[in-house]
């Protein structure tokens, strides 16, 4: 006689760590436990930081279909019972005068395609979308000027002195300015991004690009007025400029 396996539980309930036959009210209760528990910033190290927020992904994407009581029978494949006392039409919370058929998949708040965000996990409110990028930007107040402030002053002094050091090479400047530029500029991102306790805002970039550009044009006017060699007006510095900026900036994102 053959013996009887029971099956494993499904991903997404192994995900949140419950039962198949979990109420809802637990599945809630589960789902808030572990948000709290994979919060990154919380954390000191990058790694777990990482870690967590992938963690929080896994449980966000599993908690809209489990949360869902249509979404988890067809997860489930039983049959689809409707309540009758569900509206036929919805109307957004946002638009009152427009219907939709949509709901946030995480507050269950009607939405309409105007207001909807698409998101890995499906639409969702601009509410839950604000709040879960709260999780990762863990910026204090004055991030922002000490992001900027480090991008200044290190341009200001890299400038002038990469833009000499290529010049003495000539055509060969190009070639190395090729090849460092990216390499500079993930280094200044590293510089700001430390500076800051490795801190994410939704404006730090920007601030640190507004340092580093101011940073670059002080460094070539305070070179004109000494040596009467202006910086931009090469191509080797305009390239090796351009291409570390376009590095330093995705990695402060």
């Amino acid at each position: 006689m053959s013996e009887r396996i029971n099956p494993q539980p499904k991903e997404h309930y192994r995900t949140l760590d419950v039962d198949e036959n979990a109420s809802p009210d637990e599945l809630a209760r589960q789902y808030q436990r572990l948000q709290k528990l994979y919060q990154p910033k919380n954390l000191d190290d990058a790694d777990a930081r990482a870690y967590a927020a992938r963690k929080l992904e896994q449980i966000e994407a599993a908690y809209a279909i489990l949360g869902d009581p249509a979404r988890r029978a067809i997860y489930d494949g039983r049959p689809l019972v409707v309540a009758a006392d569900d509206p036929d039409t919805l109307f957004c919370a946002n638009h009152p005068n427009t219907e939709t058929l949509l709901r946030c998949n995480k507050c269950g708040k009607p939405i309409c395609i105007k207001c909807a965000k698409q998101t890995p996990v499906g639409y969702r409110c601009t509410e839950c979308i604000n709040q879960q990028q709260n999780v990762y930007f863990n910026a204090l107040g004055s991030d922002n000027l000490i992001a900027l402030a480090v991008g200044f002053v290190v341009s200001a002094i890299a400038a002038p002195v990469a833009g000499l050091l290529l010049g003495g090479f000539g055509f060969f400047g190009l070639i190395i300015a090729f090849i460092a530029g990216s390499g500079a500029g993930s280094l200044l991102a590293q510089i700001i991004r430390r500076a800051v306790g490795r801190r994410r805002g939704r404006r730090l970039p920007l601030f640190a690009l507004i340092g580093i550009i101011s940073g670059v044009l002080f460094g070539s006017i305070a070179l004109f007025v000494f040596t009467g060699y202006f910086l931009l007006f090469d191509i080797t510095t305009l390239l090796f400029t351009g291409l570390a900026i376009a590095a330093a900036y995705p990695q402060l994102r």
